[in-house]
């Protein structure tokens, strides 16, 4: 196990890479969107992320970041889930994270860090995954729709529109999202918008503004469509990243 400082500027973005390790990843100021070649998640202050070892990942930083990763090695014995996600940060974990951040390379702190990474591992398995992952359809028309929507989350097009934009008739764009996405078009572009939001709430923009940036013309839907994943309103994620 080591231990990596995350010190970024807004736009840094890595290029694709993976690791020998699994990471468990947390910001304590900041957004940095995590994306795979099937899915993206955005990892803030308050959440923490997983990404398996040799997964194939990026990182975007949309606002200022610090924070911290922490490479788990085969010898570490932690048991995380097979697959990335995003994390409630439970107070107790934040701790025994924080924790790992003091602890020495010599020989007497191994068999401790090792009962720390197994406590990890066991608080991390009753956690519930949030809801804020966004997968991507692997059908190149329809992804082009989807990498459109998140350049541009305040584009007014609608369905049919994108649909005949990108060759494909509104029924076969319906069918994609839902069967390679697991998302109706509707319920995938609302989540889209949601994520990157994110990055103008660090900028401490007005939620009025974060909203119509986000594509929203009725900001209680926005602060609806946000508390029903973050489990908070917008401007409370906000005030607590201040």
């Amino acid at each position: 196990m080591y231990v990596e400082a995350l010190n970024h500027h807004q736009g840094y973005e890595t290029s694709w890479h993976e690791h020998p390790t699994g990471q468990i990843f947390w910001v304590n100021s900041g957004v940095v969107l995590v994306k795979t070649g099937y899915e993206q998640w955005p990892v803030t202050p308050g959440t923490l992320g997983w990404i398996p070892k040799k997964l194939s990942h990026k990182a975007k930083f949309l606002a200022e970041v610090q924070g911290y990763v922490i490479h788990f090695s085969h010898e570490d014995n932690l048991v995380c889930p097979e697959q990335p996600g995003i994390y409630p940060m439970a107070p107790f974990i934040q701790s025994l994270l924080h924790k790992t951040t003091c602890i020495g390379d010599e020989e007497s702190f191994r068999d401790y860090a090792m009962h720390i990474t197994a406590l990890v591992g066991y608080e991390i398995a009753k956690l519930k995954e949030l809801p804020v992952g966004l997968p991507f359809p692997s059908d190149r028309r329809a992804r082009n729709i989807a990498d459109e929507l998140l350049q541009s989350p305040s584009n007014h097009m609608t369905q049919e529109q994108l649909a005949n934009k990108w060759g494909l008739s509104v029924r076969t764009l319906s069918r994609i999202f839902i069967t390679q996405t697991g998302l109706t078009f509707s319920q995938w572009r609302q989540q889209s918008k949601v994520l990157m939001s994110l990055q103008w709430l660090q900028k401490g923009l007005l939620i009025s503004e974060v909203a119509e940036l986000s594509g929203y013309n009725n900001i209680s839907a926005y602060i609806d469509a946000f508390r029903q994943r973050f489990g908070e309103t917008p401007g409370k994620f906000q005030s607590k990243r201040r």
